[in-house]
């Protein structure tokens, strides 16, 4: 990220809190966002392996949200992390990267180029299985903070289409209604889906809860998920970033995700002691090679099932 020159006031006034949370100051701020090294989601040529999936969240102050939310993972080397993982596993891996927003597409003069949000996402999604349904690739769709809802609700609207693994980087709802909702509410049926997109962020019925737990779907993984992984920042910690914008752990994922029954099968959890929200989903946090190391793992897995099945002489 190139930021342009702020004055030491704007950036003491960055980093003050009120009412726990950031003071945004978008002025000074200017995102050039990089593209990923990994092969992008591809439709004119044959499927890949796998194909990995991005949702960003809420950026980091000083921007401003949602208007100025950009493609997170694949900026930072996220995206790029993860492929590498299941690349040494000997798969081909196509990358697409999303952002935090009721919009198909926009662009902004603080960031460039063009970004795509839900609605681009959940088309591609969709497409994917149709395109390429008679050797479908294995889908690993990653979110972090505000990006993990949006990927928990499609899984759900999607039944039928099987996902290889979850991965969560520090999902959080705090100010997602905010950003989101009444805009949501302004789309069509179709493209909020069922169930509802809208309904994200908001507890999920008695009915619906867990084990009875009373969570949202973010922290619900469907059975059409066969891994759920999941890194947390550490709780309410005093964190020092390298930036030495967040000295609080503002923003924290409040729950282990759950089985629709309330069991755990399938699904690992770790928490990374002393990286923040923010830092968290960079590629080279301590949380991000541990998961990348989880998701390396599983895609050794897959590559010893498949031999497993192999005949032999065929």
């Amino acid at each position: 990220m190139t930021s342009s020159r702020c004055s030491p006031t704007t950036r003491f006034l960055r980093r003050l809190m009120i009412g726990g949370l950031p003071l945004v100051l978008g002025s000074c701020m200017v995102v050039a966002v990089r593209p990923t090294s990994t092969g992008t989601l591809d439709f004119s040529g044959p499927a890949p392996d796998v194909v990995i999936l991005g949702m960003s969240g809420h950026c980091a102050p000083p921007c401003v949200s949602p208007t100025d939310n950009y493609d997170n993972l694949g900026h930072n080397g996220t995206l790029d992390l993860l492929a590498d993982a299941v690349s040494t596993a000997g798969y081909s891996v196509q990358v697409s990267g999303y952002t935090s927003s009721v919009r198909e597409s926009f662009g902004f003069p603080r960031v460039s180029p063009e970004q795509r949000g839900w609605p681009a996402l959940r088309r591609d999604y969709v497409r994917i299985r149709r395109e390429w349904a008679d050797d479908p690739p294995r889908l690993v769709l990653v979110g972090h903070s505000h990006g993990v809802p949006w990927l928990h609700q499609l899984v759900r609207q999607f039944p039928d289409q099987p996902v290889a693994a979850l991965l969560d980087i520090d999902g959080v709802c705090g100010l997602w209604n905010l950003d989101h909702r009444a805009a949501l509410m302004e789309l069509s049926a179709e493209l909020r889906g069922q169930p509802d997109i809208a309904q994200a962020c908001q507890p999920l019925p008695p009915d619906e809860r867990p084990g009875g737990v009373r969570v949202g779907p973010g922290d619900l993984v469907p059975w059409n998920v066969e891994r759920g992984l999941e890194v947390q920042s550490f709780k309410g910690a005093l964190v020092p970033e390298p930036a030495g914008d967040y000295p609080i752990n503002v923003f924290w994922d409040q729950h282990a995700n759950l089985r629709p029954d309330g069991s755990r099968r399938g699904l690992t959890t770790g928490t990374s002691v002393l990286e923040g929200h923010s830092h968290l989903a960079d590629s080279g946090s301590r949380g991000m090679r541990w998961l990348a190391g989880e998701l390396r793992r599983l895609a050794q897995e897959w590559r010893g099932q498949e031999s497993s099945r192999a005949v032999p002489g065929e």
